[in-house]
């Protein structure tokens, strides 16, 4: 992991230096923002932004969640509250109202207004190397078939027509600069449809609860951190491929694990769509700085395991859960083929069946 193995000379230089540099920032931005979660976690939603502009966090209340977003933009949008834009994600708080569907109708539109102004700015010819992020917090189910699915199939042409209560007369390009953060206070969200899954990151967070911490972070952001970030995200699997070409030269076995699992589903025809292998391998390529760099740990080797045992849990398994439960033959079959070098992937496997 991170600062975790010792560095040759030229190594300690790379870490030294561009995303390498970013990351260790966003790691200490977010202890000092009270989030009690291994680096690794905190890396992961990173990476994720670099491959999918929609990431919702799924994991227990005051688990760091919101905290760790705030992180992200301090460090990639120089805590600017204009371009992070922190929004009730749904209505709680009308819960007690008497007529608590208007104040949800009345949030959900001031969200999609907020979200389309956000859409607006970051296309301005002076913010295209900038960041912009939109954070839902607390979402409930509506938001994230409302919000989340809709525009993750929407993107598949890379552009949107609606958002919940607002309807467009005409498509707009979605910007490449704009990431938008759901929170959802839910352990495990169950029947994640398919659009879902094919455009969006869904991560489960650790459940550790969130120090108090009093004042603003003193991490100091990186010049140039967010532009560097933003020439650094692969969201397309033939650049992703070439960007692996170079990073591994001969030495593809080390992807065989991640192409094992997906044969195990081929030979129990479970069907399995090029989008969900393609998200796969855009999510390994963003593991590594365009330097080649791994991003989860300086030795090659140690980042291909821990980006592939990340791959196969968030992208793979969440869309073949329900053929996982139904076949004890493929659940052991896969359970063999992790063998136990994978262990988030694994232990999401032993959930599914609980």
């Amino acid at each position: 992991m991170i600062g975790s193995v010792p560095a040759t000379h030229s190594t300690r230089q790379a870490s030294l230096a561009g995303e390498q540099q970013v990351v260790a920032r966003l790691v200490q931005a977010a202890a000092e923002a009270g989030v009690r979660a291994d680096p690794v976690s905190i890396v992961n939603v990173y990476v994720a932004l670099k491959s999918t502009p929609l990431v919702i966090l799924t994991g227990p209340a005051r688990s760091g969640k919101i905290a760790l977003v705030h992180s992200l933009g301090h460090v990639l949008a120089g805590n600017d509250p204009f371009r992070c834009q922190i929004m009730h994600g749904h209505a709680w708080w009308a819960e007690q109202c008497r007529d608590v569907a208007f104040f949800n109708e009345m949030q959900t539109r001031l969200n999609a207004d907020k979200i389309l102004a956000l859409i607006d700015e970051a296309w301005q010819p002076e913010n295209t190397k900038c960041v912009f992020m939109a954070c839902l917090t607390r979402i409930s189910r509506a938001e994230l078939t409302g919000f989340f699915s809709e525009v993750a199939f929407q993107l598949r042409h890379g552009q949107i027509m609606r958002l919940p209560s607002a309807h467009l007369t005409e498509p707009i390009p979605y910007p490449p600069n704009l990431f938008l953060i759901g929170t959802m206070d839910d352990i495990r969200p169950n029947g994640l449809d398919a659009g879902l899954l094919s455009g969006a990151s869904v991560i489960p967070w650790p459940a550790a609860e969130t120090r108090s911490v009093t004042g603003r972070t003193q991490t100091v952001p990186i010049p140039g951190g967010e532009s560097l970030f933003l020439h650094s995200c692969i969201r397309n699997a033939a650049a992703a491929r070439l960007k692996l070409d170079y990073i591994l030269g001969r030495r593809t076995h080390v992807i065989r694990p991640l192409l094992l699992v997906a044969e195990l589903f081929q030979q129990h025809a479970v069907p399995m769509s090029d989008s969900v292998i393609g998200k796969s391998i855009i999510y390994l390529a963003n593991a590594w700085s365009n330097e080649g760099v791994g991003l989860f740990d300086r030795v090659s080797s140690h980042n291909f395991v821990i980006a592939t045992d990340l791959a196969i849990a968030q992208t793979i398994l969440p869309s073949t859960g329900e053929a996982i439960r139904r076949s004890a033959a493929l659940h052991g079959q896969l359970k063999a083929a992790l063998n136990g070098r994978f262990p988030r992937a694994s232990a999401l496997l032993d959930s599914l069946n609980e």
